[in-house]
Order: C-alpha cells, then sequence, then structure tokens
C-alpha cells in the first residue's frame, strides 16, 4: 500500500496527535512526502494544536546566526527565564541548519514570527547572483525571493509581518528613491516588486522591528531630522514619530520603546567594576506621541571578556547583551531592571571551526512551523 493509503486507514485526529508531538524539522520532512502530507499540516485543526502546544510547551529560545567568512550556521537554546537564579547556569545550544554562499555582515534581520530574512545570499554553490533569502530555523527550510531592481543604488529590505491577513512583506527603501518604496507579499504563488508612495523622501538607518504588525525603524527624512519610521504593514502606510536623541529600538512587552544605556566605570580588563545606567523609553500614546521615561542604574561587578553588544529585551522585561564573536567561553548578560541584578550565562555547542566567528543573537524566538 502507498504512503496515502497507509494514512487513509489512520485516523486525522491520531495524525494530528502524533504530529503535534514531533520535532519540528520532522514535521517538514512529512510535508514532504506527498500532496497529501502538505495538506495535512495546512488544515486548521492542525495549526491550532501545534500552536497551542507551542505556546503551553515550548518556553522561548536564544536563536543564534554565526558568520564564517562565506557560511552562515544557525543555533538557538533554552533562554533562561531567571539566570539570576543560579550564579553559574551553562546552556547547550542545538544546530539548526547551514547557509552557503556569500554573505556580508549587517545582511540579517529578524527572527518576525519565526521567520529570519537575509537581504543578499548566494544559496547555490552554482549560482553567481544573489538574491534575499527567507528562512524558517526550526525546519530547516529557506527560500529565494525575486532581486529588486532600482536605479536608485541599493536598498535597505526591511521585514514586517502582518498577524490579521497572516502575511509576510518585504519593505524596501532606496537612496535617492524620491518619495517611492517598494512592497514584495511573500507567499507561494509568483511574488514580484510593486511600488508604493512615501510621504517623504528617507532611507533607514537600523534594521526594523514588527511589533503588532506595524514595522518600526529609524530613519532620517528630508530635513535631515533623525526621526522613527512606523509601517503598517497591512495597510502599507507609513507615517513618523519624532525623536530627540540616538537610541535603539526594541519590543517592551508589546509596546514600542527606545533604549540608551552608559558605562560609569572601569571599561576595560576582565572584571567590569562600577555602574550600568540604561535609559529606557515607552511609546504611550502614537496618536499623542507621548513617551514614558524610565532610568534603570545597574551595579556591575562580574568577570566578562571580549566585545559585548545589546541584542533585546525579553517578554519579561530583562535586557540582553551578548558576545560579538564566538569564543570558549561564549557568554550572554542578563539584566533585570526591577531587581538591578545582572547575571552571566555560558553558552556552548558552537562548532570548533566557529571560533571567532561573528555572531548576531536574539531574544524570544519561537518556533514555528511557516513555509513547511
Amino acid at each position: 500500500m502507498d504512503r496515502e493509503g497507509d494514512l487513509d486507514v489512520i485516523p486525522m485526529d491520531v495524525i494530528h496527535e502524533i504530529l503535534s508531538r514531533s520535532c519540528n524539522k520532522s514535521i517538514a520532512r512529512f510535508g514532504l512526502v506527498s500532496k497529501f502530507c502538505a495538506f495535512i499540516l495546512t488544515r486548521p485543526e492542525f495549526t491550532e494544536l501545534f500552536l497551542t502546544r507551542s505556546s503551553s510547551n515550548q518556553p522561548p529560545r536564544l536563536l543564534f546566526a554565526t558568520n564564517y567568512y562565506s557560511k552562515w550556521r544557525l543555533y538557538s537554546c533554552p533562554q533562561p527565564q531567571s539566570p539570576d537564579e543560579d550564579h553559574s547556569l551553562i546552556v547547550s545550544a542545538d544546530f539548526h541548519m547551514d547557509l552557503l554562499g556569500d554573505v556580508g555582515p549587517g545582511n540579517i534581520y529578524g527572527p518576525v514570527s519565526g521567520l529570519l530574512y537575509f537581504s543578499n545570499l548566494r544559496i547555490s554553490k552554482e549560482g553567481i547572483d544573489k538574491v534575499p533569502v527567507i528562512c524558517n530555523p526550526s525546519t530547516g527550510q529557506y527560500t529565494g525571493l525575486p532581486q529588486l531592481r532600482s536605479k536608485s543604488g541599493e536598498p535597505r529590505n526591511l521585514l514586517g509581518y502582518d498577524p490579521i491577513c497572516k502575511q509576510y512583506k518585504v519593505l524596501a527603501i532606496s537612496k535617492s528613491s524620491y518619495g517611492e518604496g517598494h512592497i514584495l507579499t511573500v507567499g507561494t504563488g509568483k511574488m514580484s516588486w510593486r511600488k508604493i508612495q512615501c510621504p517623504v523622501n528617507h532611507y533607514p538607518m537600523s534594521e526594523g522591528i514588527c511589533i503588532n504588525g506595524v514595522l518600526y525603524y529609524v530613519t532620517k527624512h528630508n530635513k535631515g531630522v533623525e526621526v522613527i519610521a512606523c509601517f503598517d504593514v497591512r495597510y502599507e502606510k507609513l507615517w513618523f514619530l519624532n525623536f530627540k536623541r540616538r537610541f535603539k529600538l526594541i519590543n517592551y512587552k508589546g509596546k514600542l520603546g527606545v533604549i540608551s544605556w552608559d558605562w560609569l566605570g572601569e571599561p576595560y580588563g576582565r572584571r567590569r567594576r562600577g555602574r550600568l545606567e540604561f535609559y529606557l523609553e515607552t511609546l504611550e500614546d502614537a496618536h499623542k506621541q507621548e513617551w514614558l521615561s524610565c532610568r534603570y542604574p545597574i551595579p556591575v561587578d562580574i568577570v566578562v571578556e571580549g566585545a559585548f553588544s545589546f541584542v533585546g529585551v525579553t517578554a519579561n522585561g530583562e535586557i540582553i547583551m551578548s558576545m560579538d564573536y564566538t569564543s570558549k567561553p561564549f557568554y550572554v548578560l542578563f539584566f533585570n531592571l526591577e531587581r538591578k541584578t545582572l547575571e552571566r550565562v555560558e553558552i556552548q555547542g558552537f562548532e570548533a571551526p566557529q571560533n571567532h566567528s561573528r555572531v548576531y543573537t536574539f531574544v524570544d524566538y519561537a518556533e514555528d512551523l511557516k513555509f513547511t
């Protein structure tokens, strides 16, 4: 009996239950067996069951993308929920997938609702053209997207997600675009870029962050003033928020936040002593442009070595900083603003060839079955 015939004799609720208890890569392989298997994964009953299982049984993870010459490697590990309860926490990272081809730093964005976006990647050994690529680390799948041909120079691409229509869209803004942008709706059919009008000529200066269907990024408008651009992914409308100083955009407990920090102490050596001050402002009312400002001084007395970068804020409000390059040991730092504590977590599992590779760390990564 063929595989589809075997499935016909198994009750559908039993198939759903078996799949819901399988890992994401096994589910992805199941969907490749036949069109009927792929159809099972698209059924609303299975999707709801999987999402329920994921939200209840799978805590958020830290996602790591390492870049070593012409190779990306993707890893993830459970995200410690209360690292300050254990002063010697060690976590092992799991390998997901690698992407071969010429890549450059700064070309990775996300994750947005489970997917990563690479703006410029050669996905085959034989190919010579570089294309945008969207991938799902948890299933190991990726797909190339159409390349945007623009006379206005190399575009800056940003990935957004509309949670109502459940659509991914790529927003591309080129320098000297004269008020024009381009949109690519990601889907299974034939995809093509289309033009949209922007209210002012501008160019993104930062990677985007998507919160509740709105894509935010830092830019300068035509008067040279630095502002926050807000792009409604569903309705494809763009507007701007004023802000007075340099900042890093974050998702702070479901709200747009901007954060900056100052180190007050001894900046060099293995042991950092002194005080680290975070300045956090959250957008309370987008229409009135009302912001809530807070300052958090955190005493620091911890052994660290190497360069660290701010990488995000967890859903619980913990600020995360991560080492910029793989090393032994490799650390991620957790700052608890309410308790005013700093703790380090050692991450193990990066493979030997990846030593001294550039690392991009992402917080609150949720595994998903999209693109199966």
